[in-house]
């Protein structure tokens, strides 16, 4: 029996009244859904063998649920319309007829019930339910799949068996059949054989709870227990930072714990119903305000667990006895309940997709209070649970291939962790400890093909992209768990910590100062997401790679240059960013400040990114973002609810992140904010300019691999950059949009990094809309100030060259319009909301229906008009060759020729590459008496051959996710690429590049590519 706690307040609290909450209210009122709020037994519900009866003891929706005493073998018959519909035979629909049902019980029996569903009293389909826990259980099962037996149209009957004992149990939110999403039904202990043959990380906790160790067991010596010792006080100061308890914050706690009307009535704990919010995907065709039902009802497990969470801190920042033991009463109360509620070892809840970030603070608020748990003999049942949620077994099978999902560790390393660190020193303990290394050691290691989570390039994926808004959270678990293990026996390795480490530096250098470029937001294209510092000082204390070193110089640098004259988090910030306290942050500072370290200079040269289709060059304090897609790389995210707007996010645009010289790089300093932007214009882009409600995604459930979500996809592998010593580079793509839009569009560009100057190209742009004009995008920029509107309102043109009033230059040899919408409305990316600001745009118009139009321009961030005009006087770049075969250019400046091969081309401009065997990117460096050559291939060669599209009847391709395609863990390929180069060369032959031969006249290489690398290579 539960103990009762004393009364914790009385009805005035600090001078201010607090009213009675008011009780829990059914969430919706459907005929499917039964609730048993009345106070009479409905008349379609009778039994045998059993005692029916409507009760206030427990209830899971409203205030009352069904009691059922029954005897061995006694029945609960429920007759009325059970509203089965049967799947979609066309499988357009893939959502199935669910039947849901919570069940509590306080006397726990490793028996079955069984649920029996009839028509016209025949049998038609059945599945037992165990019954083996105290408290609430629920069950969500697909009536076609999950069940024994043919469920029919016009089943009119539920018909539940007792076990051959007695008994009782409360049954509450009984819906007969909803159509609900296939792939979210979730086995646990009461009904394991549920959605059996999914594989979903979310959805295995039942499975994977059956996995056993394979590192044996063996005795734990005193200096593994120092190095656990060390580890947990590492954690608790991860997850804890201490500070003044106010009494405003106490105020706010009793308040909050108030909201859940939590009471013990003969030792029975009750309160508000909580519930997960993906609980409500019950309610999608039932009623048409169902997102957000639970969050509305404040009955969201989320906010129930960071209550918890701040009542743990709150005790443990508390000074006086008084103050402590009614946190420890407040917090055990809430133990209690969300227990009761069915938050125990065993339990899914029916639905638990995407659980885990729901879930994560359960783990720091029951390790905070560990002690207060064992006290009071609850630790072994919190334990349990812990790694029954954490999914902790996952880490005794030995991993197979490197990588784990992103996910896992946003929101799973924490919990493992925690549930382990909460055993006491054993042999077990250790055994988990080692399993859980070996895990994490393993999830760092770069990942094949699109899996997660870290790639050899920095790419960080989930998603099957590189995708920056998921990595901040992910990197939040990886280099917490670098920082906890390191200099322990439990460390991770020196590769697993460099790849993190390398992950972490190619963030810093694409964000600029901390943003995400807005190419790289994924479905979030707010200007709002950002990296998270602390990460980087996390890894500075973790030490080198190599482990020689207690600081790692290289991170405390960048961390201190992102510190720099920045603020914390703010308001504004998206949840997903995870958030840190200032006085951590502080903390770090003045730690590494002390040890002499300084920041870094703002990162300098060139990168690319090829499991990205990324490039980004880099001087001064700006950055120019170029981002394309492929047939293995999607172009944009869209959610319902998210990114409506943003298809051509990685149509080859190109952003110029800037600021004056020594300030912070933001969104707004760069000429960029949502409101007003024009979402068919992305700088550097050539596409078609739709007005913006018809370029809004049409979002569909398109396999059963996938959501409702879409993220289409090229049928060109040709696409990627090429970074030559990490200096300056090029960016090539074959542009083909879907078909599910304007399959008919299509275009070959291309990105050329030269110092301070990047020149863009684009040739064969086609297309058969002839209806709205195809531009290319040299500038779209917000008029943000008075200042910057004078300047564009005076603003005069000089032929062919561009300024604009953040100091970029254009050279636009082709005819180009200047555009000022002042205002400017668009659509809000995430709303459909109008919404509005001051624009200009610079476009070079290509007409309706193109074909083989083709664009010219070269960008100079950071100039001076008298430069610039300079600069048009006579031009330092010369374009060798500019069509569908290849664009090549030459700076003599640079001393460099930048080759963007689409084909292979008969014959190539005078100059020392003579030929190429296949489409590549080369780029040649001729300094004195020094060259260097650079090839890549960017096809990542997941799979050669034709594209694996799909056709309808029309010759059109198929919508599929990529999540259907077989190859997406597949390693990336070798591609030899040969090039011919004039004149005799000695070269140093490694294992990816050799001498086919060499004469005087000419010298063929074979370069043998992968992952869409670069390979320099010094010609002598």
């Amino acid at each position: 029996m539960m103990k009762k706690p004393p009364i914790l307040f009385t009805l005035v609290l600090l001078g201010t009244l607090i009213l009675p909450v008011q009780l829990s209210a059914q969430l919706i009122e459907n005929e499917r859904l039964l609730s048993f709020e009345d106070k009479q037994l409905p008349v379609y519900i009778s039994g045998t063998g059993s005692t029916l009866a409507i009760s206030t003891d427990h209830y899971k929706d409203g205030q009352s649920s069904l009691q059922w005493s029954f005897e061995p073998g006694g029945t609960l018959s429920i007759k009325k319309d059970l509203h089965f519909e049967k799947k979609d035979p066309t499988g357009k629909d893939l959502y199935l007829s669910t039947f849901i049902v919570w069940v509590y019980n306080e006397t726990p029996a490793n028996e079955t019930i069984q649920f029996n569903f009839l028509k016209n009293g025949k049998p038609c389909a059945s599945f037992p339910f165990g019954i083996n826990f105290k408290g609430w259980r629920a069950a969500w099962v697909c009536y076609e799949r999950d069940m024994e037996g043919t469920p029919e149209e016009g089943m009119d009957e539920i018909r539940i068996v007792a076990p051959k004992s007695n008994g009782t149990l409360f049954i509450d939110h009984l819906l007969t059949a909803a159509k609900t999403d296939h792939r979210h039904q979730t086995a646990d202990l009461q009904v394991p054989f549920v959605n059996k043959e999914n594989t979903n990380h979310w959805l295995v906790v039942y499975k994977h709870s059956l996995l056993k160790p394979t590192i044996p067991l063996a005795p734990i010596n005193e200096k593994q227990k120092k190095d656990i010792a060390l580890i947990e006080k590492r954690f608790h100061e991860l997850i804890y930072t201490p500070g003044k308890l106010t009494d405003k914050t106490m105020a706010d706690l009793r308040r909050n714990y108030q909201h859940y009307q939590i009471k013990y009535t003969d030792g029975k704990v009750s309160g508000l119903p909580i519930f997960f919010t993906r609980a409500a995907e019950a309610y999608e065709r039932l009623t048409p305000n169902w997102r957000g039902i639970i969050d509305r009802a404040g009955a969201e497990v989320k906010a129930y667990f960071d209550l918890m969470y701040k009542i743990a801190v709150a005790y443990h920042n508390a000074s006086n006895t008084e103050t402590k033991d009614e946190l420890k009463q407040m917090f055990l109360s809430m133990y209690d309940h969300i227990t009761d509620q069915g938050v125990a070892y065993g339990s899914c809840w029916g639905n638990f997709t995407h659980y885990g970030y729901s879930f994560r603070n359960i783990y720091t608020s029951y390790f905070l209070m560990k002690q207060v748990l064992l006290e009071e003999g609850k630790l072994t049942d919190a334990e349990r649970a812990m790694q029954w949620y954490a999914i902790t077994n996952e880490v005794y099978e030995k991993p197979t291939v490197t990588g784990i999902d992103m996910d896992s560790f946003n929101t799973q390393t924490t919990g493992r962790i925690a549930s382990i660190l909460m055993m006491e020193d054993t042999p077990e303990k250790l055994q988990y400890l080692r399993s859980f290394a070996r895990w994490i050691d393993n999830g760092c290691l770069p990942a094949l093909g699109l899996s997660g989570a870290f790639k050899k390039d920095g790419g960080a994926f989930h998603h099957r992209n590189h995708y920056p808004a998921y990595a901040v959270g992910g990197l939040d678990g990886a280099t917490n768990m670098i920082y906890l293990l390191n200099h322990t026996e439990f460390a991770v390795s020196g590769l697993g910590h460099q790849t993190v480490k390398n992950v972490l530096l190619t963030m810093r250098f694409y964000c600029n100062t901390r943003n995400f470029p807005l190419a790289l937001s994924g479905r979030h294209p707010d200007g709002k997401g950002k990296l998270i510092p602390i990460q980087y000082a996390l890894m500075a204390v973790s030490g080198t790679p190599d482990g020689k070193k207690d600081i790692d110089p290289e991170m405390a640098g960048a961390y201190l240059r992102l510190m720099k004259g920045t603020s914390n988090a703010t308001q504004s910030d998206p949840e997903y960013m995870p958030q840190v306290a200032n006085q951590r942050e502080e903390q770090m500072i003045r730690l590494l400040t002390g040890g002499g370290y300084t920041p870094e200079a703002d990162p300098q040269g060139n990168i690319a990114m090829g499991y990205g289709c990324v490039s980004v060059q880099r001087r001064s304090n700006w950055s120019a973002v170029v981002r394309g897609h492929s047939r293995y790389l999607w172009a944009a995210e869209h959610y319902i609810g998210a990114n409506f707007y943003g298809r051509y996010l990685a149509h080859g645009s190109m952003q110029i992140l800037t600021a004056p010289v020594g300030k912070e790089v933001t969104p707004l300093t760069s000429g960029w904010q949502e409101n007003g932007f024009d979402w068919g214009r992305m700088p550097g882009t050539t596409a078609i300019h739709l007005p913006i409600p018809e370029l809004r995604a049409k979002v569909l459930n398109v396999d059963s691999y996938s959501g409702i979500e879409e993220m289409l996809y090229s049928d060109e592998a040709f696409a990627g950059g090429l970074t030559q010593l990490h200096n300056n580079g090029n960016f090539g793509m074959k542009l083909h949009e879907h078909d599910k839009y304007n399959g008919t569009h299509r275009a070959r560009k291309s990105f050329h990094f030269l110092g301070n100057m990047i020149v863009c190209l684009g040739s064969d742009i086609e297309n058969r809309n002839d209806q709205y004009s195809t531009e290319t995008t040299v500038f779209q920029l917000t008029v943000a100030d008075e200042q910057a509107k004078d300047y564009w309102n005076n603003y005069q043109a000089q032929g062919k060259v561009w300024m604009d009033h953040l100091h970029t230059g254009y050279y636009v040899p082709v005819r180009a319009t200047l555009e000022k919408n002042f205002p400017q409305y668009s659509l809000g990316q995430n709303t459909g909301k109008e919404t509005q600001g001051d624009w200009v745009s610079l476009v070079i118009d290509h007409g309706k229906a193109p074909e083989k139009a083709a664009y010219e321009y070269a960008v100079f961030p950071q100039t001076e008009a008298e430069q610039l005009n300079a600069f048009a006087r006579k031009p330092t770049y010369k374009v060798l060759q500019h069509d569908r075969k290849a664009h090549i250019v030459h700076s003599d400046k640079e001393g460099i020729t930048s080759y963007v091969l689409f084909e292979t081309p008969d014959k190539l401009p005078k100059g020392l590459l003579l030929k190429a065997d296949t489409s590549c990117l080369v780029m040649i460096r001729e300094h004195q008496e020094q060259v260097t050559l650079t090839v890549c291939q960017p096809d990542l060669a997941l799979y050669r051959g034709p594209s694996d599209e799909l056709f309808d009847e029309n010759g059109k391709r198929v919508e599929r996710s990529i999540y259907s395609r077989p190859w997406i863990g597949d390693e990336s390929g070798e591609i030899p690429v040969t090039v011919t180069l004039k004149g005799e060369w000695n070269i140093p032959e490694t294992s990816n590049c050799r001498v086919v031969s060499a004469g005087k006249k000419q010298t063929v290489i074979e370069v043998v590519c992968k992952d869409g690398a670069s390979y320099d290579i010094e010609l002598n």
